[in-house]
């Protein structure tokens, strides 16, 4: 209940109101100070915050102001007035010079309330010196029996003393009151600090549009608002102590500070807000450029110890490998050695070129010079050529080029890493020759064993057929010779897939390209496999243009092609579900695509669905010998296209791609 009376509006604006209320009236009371003292005290400040009127400095100040005058008359012997306006009574004596009000000796000076005797080099009073003025000081110009006095009796400082305890009073009331209203004002603005941005029902700190303001915008218009109502404020303030007649401009003034108070608040307080918030930082420009200078700073920091680091393990890599080259490979050492002594050889030659053509023999150093430096250009450009050649060399291998041999090589390492190079190529052919013959062995065995089992399954499926067509005792066996005949004709179907496969893979199959319209072919395959996709609970969704989508390819296999594929929508789709055939052409490529939502999780690699026996099913509870797909996918590479599966989730893909062909 406390926190929610606390935080209400209602009492944050009270509170600012009131804060409002306590400054103008603190600023109203110390005018009004100002405007009585101006106008009722003669436009003279008497109290000067003393304990005691005995240690007034206005008196101080008044004595000493006539000691100046009366000297200053005394020294220039002029007619100016010694007096000025001065109360009490004065004697000066400079020689034969005399300005007086009054006969005074220094024992009736000195009886006195207030007092000064001012003589050559001394100076006697009892109102404190805090005010003397270095007059009469020991100069031979001065004659030695001069005198300044000055005096205030009781009588003639009765009007002063009671200015100064009127004002003293005065002054004391308006403090209390002051001081007072500023208290009440410091302690709701601490409470305008913690609730601002608060609200009863959350803690979270709600912000207002000033806000927004950037944070040294924020502070210059605090200091410009104070600074117009502060300076407004104090110039009054010093117009009313020396004139009353401008006291009609107090309120005005206390009006402008109170507002430029209440603005330099609300702009203080929004601060504040933005430091709960912290965000503070966010709308302060400096201080975010402050934080990326900092950030930029350690980046750059964090950067060259890396540099260094890395630098500095460079250094100890290469001179670990340049140690390890010189002391353990013989080879680079030898070309060290070699580089080595060729720079001394021209170094010699070039010394003695220089010393024997003094002599007027240098030409025979020249000569030699010149005869070393085409040797060791012709043995360098010797390396070099054999070092291009390694290359090309190494770059037909990866080629596939593994006849090539590097012939007449340099001798030495050259000719070594040649030796190594062609012992290489030869082994790697030797290896393709054996993976090419074991490969056409299996390719030629899986030929020959489904050839010879063509001759008894052809016997089984017609032996099986007939029985099938007996009623044969028991009852049982009319079964037995059923299945006996279904897995009779699913091996045949295995042995001709891989029979066909085998000649396609082992290129022995004959290719027949023709003019073909992909559409056709499509119209087609789907009349044939009608039934096949009803029986299956499968809808079609056909999409392909009127018009013909012409291709080269072989008619047969690719309806080859097709039967395989919608046979894979038949087998492994999702009952009730809809097969999407799409035929379409795309950047001069006719595009054939069959899409499905498969019965099973397919967590199989897309790129080895197409090898042979891999089946998606990695159960094999459904009929399928993992051939369809990779019999498709070798005759259509056979005919000169492309065939890809695509799997997202239980969507299945199958692209076929064939170039466009214009008759």
């Amino acid at each position: 209940m406390a926190k929610k009376i606390f935080r209400s509006s209602a009492a944050k604006l009270l509170a600012f109101l009131l804060m409002l209320a306590c400054v103008a009236g603190a600023a109203g009371t110390v005018g009004e100070m100002f405007e009585q003292i101006g106008t009722e005290s003669g436009s003279e400040w008497v109290y000067q915050f003393e304990s005691n009127f005995q240690d007034s400095g206005y008196v101080s100040s008044i004595l000493n102001m006539q000691l100046s005058n009366l000297n200053y008359a005394l020294e220039e012997n002029n007619n100016a007035d010694s007096a000025n306006h001065f109360p009490g009574d004065y004697y000066g004596r400079y020689g034969t010079v005399i300005r007086k009000n009054t006969d005074l000796d220094e024992r009736a000076v000195t009886s006195s309330r207030f007092y000064a005797i001012v003589k050559k080099g001394q100076m006697e009073s009892n109102i404190g010196s805090r005010y003397y003025l270095p007059i009469m000081d020991e100069d031979a110009s001065v004659p030695s029996e001069a005198v300044l006095m000055v005096r205030l009796t009781d009588q003639q400082a009765a009007g002063i003393e009671a200015a100064w305890n009127e004002q003293a009073k005065l002054c004391a009331d308006t403090v209390k009151s002051v001081l007072l209203l500023l208290i009440c004002a410091l302690v709701l603005f601490i409470y305008l600090l913690f609730v601002t941005g608060r609200r009863p029902e959350d803690e979270e700190v709600h912000m207002v549009t000033v806000d927004r303001l950037f944070a040294e915008l924020n502070v210059a218009l605090i200091c410009v608002s104070a600074g117009i109502g502060i300076g407004a404020y104090v110039a009054l303030l010093g117009e009313l102590s020396g004139n009353g007649d401008v006291a009609i401009l107090l309120w005005p003034a206390v009006v402008l500070l109170t507002v430029c108070t209440a603005l330099s608040t609300e702009l203080l307080l929004s601060i504040v807000r933005n430091v709960k918030n912290r965000s503070f930082v966010s709308r302060s420009l400096f201080l975010r450029a402050c934080k990326w200078c900092w950030k930029q700073t350690k980046r750059i920091w964090r950067w060259l110890i890396g540099a260094c680091k890395k630098v500095w393990h460079m250094l100890g890599g290469a001179k670990d490998t340049l140690w390890n080259s010189l002391s353990k490979n013989y080879k680079t050492r030898n070309v060290v050695l070699i580089f080595l002594g060729y720079s001394v050889v021209l170094a010699i030659f070039a010394c003695m070129f220089g010393f024997m053509m003094d002599y007027g023999e240098g030409i025979m150093v020249f000569i030699l010079g010149v005869l070393w430096f085409v040797i060791a250009s012709a043995f360098l450009i010797n390396r070099i050529t054999g070092f291009e050649s390694i290359v090309d060399a190494l770059q037909k291998l990866r080629g596939g080029d593994l006849s090539y041999k590097l012939e007449n090589m340099p001798a030495g390492i050259f000719a070594n890493m040649a030796d190594d190079i062609n012992s290489l190529g030869d082994g790697m052919q030797a290896a393709l020759q054996t993976e090419i013959r074991a490969e056409r062995m299996k390719s030629e065995l899986i030929t020959n064993v489904s050839h010879d089992l063509k001759t008894p399954l052809t016997s089984i499926i017609n032996y099986s057929d007939l029985l099938c067509q007996e009623h044969l005792t028991p009852e049982e066996a009319n079964d037995y010779a059923k299945i006996i005949y279904q897995k009779s004709n699913r091996l045949k179907n295995l042995t001709s897939d891989l029979f066909d496969i085998s000649k396609v893979q082992a290129g022995a199959e004959s290719i027949i390209s023709e003019r073909l319209d992909a559409c056709t072919l499509v119209r087609q395959a789907l009349a044939e496999q009608e039934q096949a996709v009803e029986a299956g609970g499968l809808a079609l969704k056909v999409t392909m243009p009127e018009r013909e989508v012409p291709i080269w390819a072989d008619g047969k296999k690719l309806s080859r092609v097709l039967e395989n594929l919608i046979g894979n929508c038949v087998k492994y789709a999702m009952k009730n579900t809809r097969v999407f055939v799409t035929v379409s052409e795309q950047e001069e490529r006719a595009v054939l695509e069959l899409k499905n939502i498969a019965n099973y999780a397919m967590d199989f690699d897309s790129e080895e669905i197409t090898e042979r026996f891999v089946r998606g099913d990695a159960s094999r509870t459904t009929e399928g010998s993992g051939l369809g797909l990779a019999i498709a996918k070798s005759y259509v590479a056979a005919c000169g296209g492309t065939l890809k599966v695509d799997v997202d989730g239980d969507l299945f893909k199958v692209t076929v791609t064939f170039p466009l062909y214009h008759s």
